[in-house]
Order: C-alpha cells, then structure tokens, then sequence
C-alpha cells in the first residue's frame, strides 16, 4: 500500500499500482492475455524493468497474428509464426475458420508430419 499526493488537497490511498485490466472473455482475447502473462514472465525472469514489462503486455495484447511480418523469426516463436502462416493460407483457400484453427492447432500441438498439404495444388 502506498499514498499517492495528488495536490495538497487531494490524497489517494492506493493498494494496487496497476490499472484495473479486464480480462477478455472471447476465445481470441483470452489466449492472447495468456500468452501476454507468459511473455511478461519471461521478461521479469529477464530482469525488465517495469515500463519494458508494461510495453511487452501492451504489444501482445493488441498483437495481430495474420500480421506474418510482426511475428518474431526466432526459436521462440517458430512454431507459432508456422501455425500463423499455416492458418492464413487455408483462410486465404476457402477453408473455414474451424478447419483453419484445427490446423493452427495440429502445429502448435506437434501433431502434424512436416509436409504442407496447402502447397499440393
């Protein structure tokens, strides 16, 4: 807890630094506060500082992930952006968003063979 002067007239007692967040309850917004959480960890493992750890939050939060480009080519994260480019394409075929999410899925899960089906055409 701490107190926060906002003039000599005005004092706020605060127990909570951050703002009151709301949690998205759609399934896009829950997975991308799930990943926001485990990118905040990684960087407080890191030893970030608090305003680095904010903007991290921030950008997965309002992350687009049919922006390929934004998707981070390292280790970490090769598998998503291979989901991402997977997903994008079968959209991009005509597939349907459930059949589009199941093969996002498959990838991220580890349950697919290594061969793209989408470049037999």
């Amino acid at each position: 807890m701490y107190i926060r002067i906002i003039s000599k007239k005005e004092v706020i007692l605060m127990t909570n630094c951050h703002p009151k967040f709301e949690i998205p309850t759609d399934p896009h917004g829950k997975r991308r506060y799930e990943s926001a959480m485990k990118h905040v960890e990684a960087a407080k493992k890191a030893g970030k500082s608090t305003e680095e750890i904010h903007a991290i939050f921030k950008k997965v939060m309002e992350f687009n992930p049919m922006d390929i480009d934004s998707i981070p080519k390292d280790e970490a994260h090769a598998k998503y952006r291979s989901a991402m480019v997977h997903m994008k394409a079968a959209l991009e075929k005509g597939k349907s968003s459930a059949e589009a999410h199941e093969i996002a899925r498959k990838i991220l899960n580890g349950e697919t063979s290594g061969h793209c089906s989408a470049k037999k055409d």
